[in-house]
């Protein structure tokens, strides 16, 4: 009898132990969550490399971090204003009542491709597709065009070539940061050239303007105006892109 009940005991105990091994085999299968559209989430990064949005749960959350910021979408209305828009948000940020079609149509110089130096006003129009954009000096006259008409003390600072470690210190003390980089921070390429004035200049594509906000040993967070939301990036990579676009960026105080 005590062999029997030994016998069927082992039998049960053995159909335990291969019940739990399929459930570990399942639960690993499952951790690759599926994407909204069915695909499986991370085969877009293996797709394209480049994209380094980063979400990991295990990743720590941020040293510092803007509060309440405002999240603008460039898109419908202005699909090359990226940098237009992001000044918006700063503006608003500031208590500013700023439009992002406003200061597109009425406070930033521009001027058609092939004709201007994107140093000096916007290549094309930010409510054009076709368009291309304009650096920091730009950007930054814009606004002060805009705070000195509409009455406001600010003042918008170009502090191009400051480290990205330097930039830190603003965000500790909440001010966000206009910063350049690439979109989805791509690598980037020189491409289409022009002689403004006697002088080849080159556009660096994909040339994209964003809100700095946040900072991490890992990552930084970003008001991103392609997207209309805060993304997270791989703090190297972004840093690299920053200094590629020749350390460009804009505080308003």
């Amino acid at each position: 009898m005590k062999k029997s009940l030994i016998f069927l005991l082992s039998i049960l105990l053995t159909l335990t132990l291969a019940g739990c091994t399929g459930s570990v085999s399942e639960s690993a299968q499952s951790n690759e969550i599926p994407a909204a559209d069915g695909s499986p989430q991370g085969q877009t990064d293996a797709v394209n490399p480049q994209s380094q949005n980063v979400s990991n749960s295990y990743m720590p959350g941020p040293t510092a971090m803007v509060q309440n910021f405002n999240v603008l979408n460039q898109y419908p209305e202005l699909p090359t204003g990226c940098e237009v828009t992001s000044l918006t948000m700063v503006l608003n940020y500031n208590n500013v009542p700023a439009d992002k079609c406003d200061i597109a149509d009425n406070y930033l110089e521009k001027g058609e491709v092939g004709t201007v130096d994107f140093r000096v006003e916007f290549v094309g129009d930010p409510r054009d597709e076709d368009s291309y954009g304009c650096y920091a000096p730009v950007l930054t006259n814009a606004a002060n065009n805009y705070l000195t008409a509409n009455g406001y003390n600010l003042k918008a600072t170009d502090i191009s070539g400051t480290s990205f470690d330097g930039l830190l210190p603003y965000i500790d003390k909440g001010i966000p940061v206009i910063i350049w980089g690439t979109q989805e921070c791509q690598p980037g390429q020189y491409t289409t050239t022009w002689n403004i004035d006697g002088e080849d200049i080159t556009w660096y594509y994909p040339e994209h303007c964003m809100v700095l906000l946040g900072y991490s040993d890992y990552q930084v967070w970003v008001a991103d105006p392609m997207y209309g939301e805060v993304r997270d990036f791989d703090r190297v990579i972004f840093q690299t892109r920053y200094e590629e676009l020749f350390q460009q960026a804009i505080v308003i105080q």
